[in-house]
């Protein structure tokens, strides 16, 4: 089963649930509806047949109980913390079930190699959206394909050398977020599984994410062999880069996020406004567009600091570049960008990367 959720993390099928609190002014927000994944079914699959239980800690607990009761919309916060619980029991089971040998077969065990097989059929999905410009429909509808089209309104477009073209999102809810994946596993897969990493990476500048871009040239400029396509790499990023305008949040629209981040955490310094509170706080459709300020704006800085502690002991605290480097990213991209805290697919790698980092550290020798 733990194959079958490494093989489908990338999809997006699911049920929406849209009770009235999960609406901003009449609208329904993606972020705030209950939603059922199949990822899910296999995480209580995973839980059903499994003796593990997880113990949270009272302090925790008391947290958990003054944070949903402060914030502006309970529920919203309620179905968040039940997620966390979610995520929290898998990073046990996996960094619990954790093998790390490349040959060994068990279906019970956990191979972040696995991973290859999620590359391989998102990247061949978003390679023909981007051919086709629309989605590809049929039975890609069931891995959580939607329908995709230059036409669809506030579809993510991008214009380059003068012709619109329509960003893929295989399987999920933004480019971006779609950059963010294939980044993240090709760097994990580098060493391993040097072809999947290769497809993810060729496969990383049609979503025309800027700053996954970016760190990509960044990591073939350290690795490549020998200079001259150190040139070639950086010569041709630069001509892409400037060859490429979209539509993205502008910088003012930004910066009224950050501000309205700031007022929140100036408001809420020890609590924050609750877990997945952002937007009912404030009325947006979106959150701010960093993963810091929206973690201390809805937890409180106590909360946030404990957070940053953890992910540098567990995640960073160590020399080991093929698990700092993914972490990394997933750090930096998050100046940008919420995606690793808002949207299913990324959270639940995360998730996984946070287990397998944790595992390596405190329990390969095991």
């Amino acid at each position: 089963m733990i194959f079958l959720l490494l093989l489908l993390l990338p999809s997006q099928l699911a049920l929406h649930f849209w009770p009235s609190w999960s609406l901003i002014n009449g609208i329904r927000i993606d972020y705030l509806s209950p939603t059922l994944y199949f990822t899910d079914l296999i995480i209580i699959g995973l839980f059903l047949i499994s003796r593990l239980r997880v113990r949270v800690p009272l302090p925790v607990i008391i947290f958990v109980v003054l944070n949903i009761l402060v914030s502006s919309s309970p529920l919203v916060s309620l179905y968040k913390w039940f997620r966390v619980l979610e995520f929290f029991w898998l990073f046990k089971y996996l960094s619990l079930n954790i093998n790390f040998s490349r040959s060994a077969s068990s279906s019970s065990m956990f191979q972040i190699s696995n991973l290859k097989f999620a590359i391989l059929w998102t990247a061949v999905l978003a390679w023909w959206q981007f051919f086709l410009q629309h989605s590809v429909g049929g039975l890609w509808t069931w891995l959580g394909e939607r329908p995709l089209s230059v036409a669809t309104p506030l579809i993510a477009k991008v214009s380059f050398l003068g012709q619109q073209l329509m960003r893929p999102y295989a399987t999920f809810p933004h480019p971006n977020a779609l950059a963010g994946f294939l980044l993240v596993t090709a760097l994990l897969l580098y060493r391993r599984i040097p072809w999947a990493a290769a497809l993810a990476l060729l496969t990383i500048p049609i979503t025309f994410s800027r700053t996954a871009i970016v760190l990509e040239v960044i990591f073939l400029l350290i690795y490549l062999r020998p200079a001259i396509l150190k040139v070639a790499l950086l010569v041709s990023s630069i001509y892409y880069l400037v060859s490429v305008s979209g539509s993205v949040a502008s910088l003012p629209d930004r910066l009224s996020l950050i501000h309205n981040s700031l007022f929140i955490i100036q408001k809420s310094p020890l609590l924050g406004v609750g877990l997945g509170n952002f937007l009912p706080t404030t009325g947006l459709y979106q959150p701010v567009h960093n993963l810091y300020f929206l973690l201390a704006s809805e937890l409180g800085l106590p909360a946030f600091l404990a957070i940053c502690y953890f992910v540098f002991r567990n995640c960073l605290g160590f020399r080991n570049s093929k698990l700092v480097i993914p972490v990394l990213v997933i750090l930096i991209t998050g100046l940008a960008d919420h995606y690793w805290l808002t949207l299913h697919q990324n959270t639940l790698l995360l998730v996984i990367l946070i287990a397998y980092a944790y595992s390596h550290r405190w329990g390969s020798q095991r």
